[in-house]
């Protein structure tokens, strides 16, 4: 149960920084930033939705209210990341 936590916590921040990083990029029009945060992206997002969705199914209300702040933390994060590096 620890582990699914600590999984959850860690992908969807990163899935949720580096889509916001990956936006960016798209919109500076950076081929290579765009084709590595893409796959970033992916990744983390598999992991963190597939279980998210699995704790709905499995009733596991803190483990989606934890999925539900990460990703608002995670798009919070990007934000500042993003706006302080200039990206």
């Amino acid at each position: 149960m620890f582990i699914e936590y600590l999984l959850l916590i860690s992908t969807n921040l990163i899935f949720q920084t580096s889509r916001t990083y990956n936006a960016r990029a798209i919109a500076k029009e950076d081929t290579m930033k765009v084709v590595w945060t893409s796959i970033i992206v992916k990744v983390s997002w598999i992991i963190s939705t597939s279980i998210g969705i699995k704790s709905v199914f499995d009733g596991d209300i803190w483990l989606v209210i934890t999925y539900v702040v990460t990703g608002t933390l995670g798009d919070y994060l990007g934000m500042i990341i993003t706006y302080k590096n200039n990206a």
